[in-house]
């Protein structure tokens, strides 16, 4: 029943029991989905460069056959044991990331003064010169963060956050993780109803309110909000943690015991 998996890599398949290597379970599940003619997309937060390392370090048998990052570019093997852009997304991606990091100027003067105004936050990475986003020291600082940073005066329409855990990505509100697996799905022609997604933070919700991907799950370890939108989605919410708790979600999925949601809707515009 699933074509392509879509899963979020750290908390959904790495985790602190199996951190050097796949869990059985999980390395068990993949390597059946994948004989069974299932595609596999690693959909995750970190760069291209971070997502290779993370994927060396888990050692599963089978590799993905694309990898979407930086909660935005889809990737596929250029054949030669490295990776490329697929198809003009990442492109348009970026041109639209460098127009509203451009006029975001002014806004992000404002941001830096509220940061300034807490203790313990700081800014992460850069993006041309610009702050890419910040690392607050508790969830409940960034949950204050966030609640004034809508109220900042001069924010762009298209300025939107990706949010894990203590950490706040800025970027483009129409690129996230949903909108990066429908793109992938549209160019596979890839229906929904035959894609399982999962996911454990915020930043994987775009892709599992059972829209993108019919089939939706995820490991016992997940965030609330998270939990809360696989249950609404008629998802799988697994009592086992991390990459146990994503094998779960594919055994049941892939045999049938579990359907996929009755919500889907087919691929996102």
């Amino acid at each position: 029943m699933i074509r392509l998996l879509s899963t979020d890599f750290d908390g959904t398949l790495a985790d602190t029991l199996y951190p050097e290597h796949c869990s059985p379970s999980l390395d068990r599940e993949l390597s059946e989905a994948v004989r069974g003619g299932s595609l596999w997309a690693v959909n995750t937060g970190r760069s291209l460069e971070s997502a290779l390392d993370g994927l060396r370090g888990l050692g599963a048998s089978v590799s993905p056959d694309y990898i979407l990052t930086n909660e935005r570019h889809i990737h596929k093997p250029d054949g030669k044991g490295g990776w490329l852009d697929y198809g003009e997304w990442n492109e348009i991606c970026r041109v639209h990331h460098d127009l509203l990091f451009k006029e975001s100027g002014t806004f992000f003067e404002h941001i830096s003064k509220l940061v300034d105004s807490y203790e313990g936050v700081s800014f992460q990475q850069h993006y041309k010169g610009i702050p890419e986003g910040l690392v607050a020291a508790s969830e409940e600082q960034l949950d204050q963060i966030i609640s004034e940073l809508g109220a900042l005066p001069g924010k762009p329409e298209d300025f939107h956050y990706q949010r894990s855990n203590i950490y706040l990505r800025f970027c483009h509100r129409s690129y996230d993780k949903g909108s990066a697996l429908a793109e992938l799905s549209r160019l596979i022609d890839m229906h929904s109803s035959e894609i399982l997604a999962v996911g454990d933070h915020q930043n994987d919700l775009p892709m599992l309110f059972g829209d993108v991907a019919a089939m939706v799950a995820c490991p016992s370890n997940s965030h609330t909000s998270v939990k809360v939108a696989v249950s609404k989605a008629g998802g799988h919410v697994s009592e086992l943690p991390a990459g146990e708790g994503t094998a779960e979600a594919i055994h049941l999925y892939r045999t049938g015991k579990k359907s996929p949601s009755k919500k889907e809707t087919g691929k996102r515009s």
